[in-house]
């Protein structure tokens, strides 16, 4: 139509881009395989002990387990299992009659060795009691008097065993991948696997499926010149069976029937396939491992092996030798009144006032790289309650609300920026201080156990890779990223993060069609969360890059420009229309709202 006369054309207004047929396919598949309404994820495990759980209400909050108070916090902490994808997979029949949650302390190494992965799938009647009492392994054990069952100050606590029992096993843990030869987890594991064979069993839990180690073991190697798919699986095998390692599955051992309780946050780390991740995840396993089988938990960058400290052994320090440099400030030598060897640590830490221990470096500094106790101990279960109670929390309160950072500024040099320590990795000093216990009260585990940090968990300078993906559907992957999104919705404010799934994206073979699917999907599968108030698409790399989220036209017309006004991520921070938070860019905006003909997802009810 003409303009009237006396009157400006208007410009014409640009038609955006339009999904195209292979972007709104991938979207309603996605859509498609959403359970409606959102599937939730209360923990499968609740404690039974009514003494245990009475105590835990007290130290936490008193909704701790009752139905109405689990599934609300469920859907506000990680924004429920849309998919149903995060259900602990079933028993494996061979562990069908076994309780894995009651194994007696001198059958847990024989039970972890008949489970390894170095060997067949055991059968059934390989891990019956009387079965694995033929091959028991050694223990540390004290008998306690009634006074000495109580183990902190306030002795409200419920009490010890009358007799304290830790088997001499060792845990480990690399998830993600294969565990590499370069790190120095593969040499310092093997040579304490080797000093201490016969007196303690040294586990790998790995969430390499069995299928895997046994294609590696039985099956026929490529031809001379192919590609080798199984060759790191191959590889750990290899080390493994030379040093008499036990190689377990986490999915087998923590399964429907005993799942960990941290199983949704576990699960929910794993699934962004990024170092920090994993650590998120590790974090919790090593507490759930050593809760419910007993014994030392120990990163693989701590020696366990070798001679034990010299006056002049470790290094020169401000004033001689004997000295260790950690995190830029030299520690003493350890006291040469500690423990020399595992087995000794084991006896100290089961007859000492706590009962367990971590890495008390010093009277104030206390690590979490080392977790020693029995199978239940009370700290422990309250420890994994602390952290799920962090998945409650924003990152701002994670944080303390720390004020914009300016969009020049990068990330701080330290590893302390990041969220996986504030949220997985400092449970720990939560426990401590709630139970009124300092690295004074604890066997200090040195020189048995000495100190070292690769930080092997930090991305890489430049930034997170693309997380290669071995499946040609690229469904899964988007109902992974729908699952962390909707995480992120809920501890950010109402913020979009798609730097937290970028990696997982850049890894499909059609990214585009990938990002214009998922916000395609993501306006229908978010509408129980309530509006996305905020998009996050750029992060600053430790060497100062900028790491900018290229989304396709299609993609970036599902977006809606907003103002500062309302309530986002940045809200009260003085951020302007932009908000930088731990290195990331934060701005307003929204999402279009899905098309009438698909499902949505019924409110969250918040408490």
């Amino acid at each position: 139509m003409p303009a009237a006369a006396g009157t400006r054309p208007r410009p014409a207004r640009p038609v955006p881009a339009s999904p195209g047929p292979a972007a709104r396919e991938l979207a309603r598949r996605l859509r498609a395989a959403a359970c409606l309404p959102g599937t939730s994820a209360v923990p499968a495990a609740w404690p039974c002990d009514v003494a245990v759980l009475g105590w835990l209400r007290r130290m936490t909050y008193p909704g701790l387990y009752t139905w109405a108070a689990e599934e609300n916090l469920a859907r506000r902490w990680i924004g429920g299992d849309v998919f149903g994808t995060r259900r602990p997979p079933a028993a494996p029949a061979f562990l069908a009659g076994v309780d894995v949650r009651t194994v007696a302390p001198h059958l847990v190494a024989p039970l972890l060795r008949r489970l390894s992965m170095t060997r067949p799938a055991p059968a059934p009647a390989e891990l019956t009691p009387r079965a694995l009492a033929g091959a028991a392994g050694p223990v540390s054990r004290f008998a306690r008097e009634d006074p000495a069952r109580r183990w902190e100050p306030s002795g409200t606590a419920p009490a010890l065993p009358a007799t304290t029992v830790i088997p001499h096993v060792v845990h480990g843990i690399w998830l993600g991948r294969a565990l590499p030869a370069a790190n120095s987890f593969w040499a310092n594991y093997g040579a304490a696997a080797d000093a201490y064979a016969g007196e303690a069993d040294f586990v790998l839990w790995t969430d390499i499926p069995r299928h895997r180690f046994d294609a590696a073991r039985t099956g026929p190697r490529p031809a001379p010149g192919r590609p080798d798919p199984l060759a790191a699986v191959r590889e750990l095998l290899a080390w493994a069976i030379t040093h008499g390692i036990h190689l377990v599955s986490v999915a087998e051992v923590f399964h429907a029937s005993a799942p960990m309780t941290l199983h949704h946050p576990y699960t929910l780390e794993l699934s962004q396939g990024v170092p920090r991740a994993f650590a998120a995840a590790s974090d919790h396993l090593r507490v759930e491992v050593v809760h419910r089988f007993g014994g030392l938990y120990a990163d693989g960058d701590l020696h366990l092996a070798g001679p034990p400290y010299t006056v002049d052994g470790d290094g020169p320090g401000p004033g001689g030798g004997g000295y260790r440099l950690f995190r830029g400030r030299w520690l003493g030598p350890p006291d040469a009144r500690g423990p020399a060897r595992l087995p000794e640590l084991f006896d100290r830490v089961a007859a000492s006032s706590t009962g367990f221990t971590l890495n008390a470096l010093t009277d104030q500094i206390v690590l979490n790289d080392v977790i020693l106790a029995p199978a239940g101990h009370p700290a422990l279960a309250l420890w994994l309650e602390g952290a799920r109670y962090n998945y409650l929390r924003d990152q701002r309160e994670l944080f303390g609300a720390p004020p914009a950072d300016p969009p020049q500024r990068g990330e701080p040099d330290s590893w302390t920026w990041a969220v996986t320590p504030n949220r997985s990795g400092r449970v720990h000093h939560w426990l401590l201080s709630r139970l009124g216990l300092t690295g004074a009260d604890l066997v200090k585990p040195a020189p048995a156990v000495r100190g070292n940090s690769e930080l092997s968990w930090l991305p890489p300078a430049d930034g997170d890779p693309p997380v290669p993906c071995a499946d040609p559907d690229p469904l899964p992957t988007l109902m992974a990223c729908v699952d962390l999104l909707r995480w992120q919705h809920l501890s950010r404010a109402g913020d979009l993060y798609l730097t937290g799934v970028a990696p997982l994206i850049r890894g499909l073979p059609d990214p585009g069609t990938a990002w214009t699917a998922l916000l395609l999907a993501f306006a229908a599968l978010s509408t129980d969360l309530g509006p996305v108030a905020s998009v996050t698409d750029r992060r600053r790399n430790h060497d100062g890059s900028l790491d900018v989220v290229e989304l396709p036209e299609a993609a970036r017309a599902l977006l809606e420009a907003r103002g500062p006004d309302g309530p986002w991520l940045g809200a009260g921070a003085g951020a302007g229309d932009e908000h930088w938070f731990l290195g990331e860019r934060t701005v307003p905006a929204g999402l279009c709202p899905p098309r009438r003909e698909t499902r949505e997802l019924r409110p969250v009810r918040q408490a």
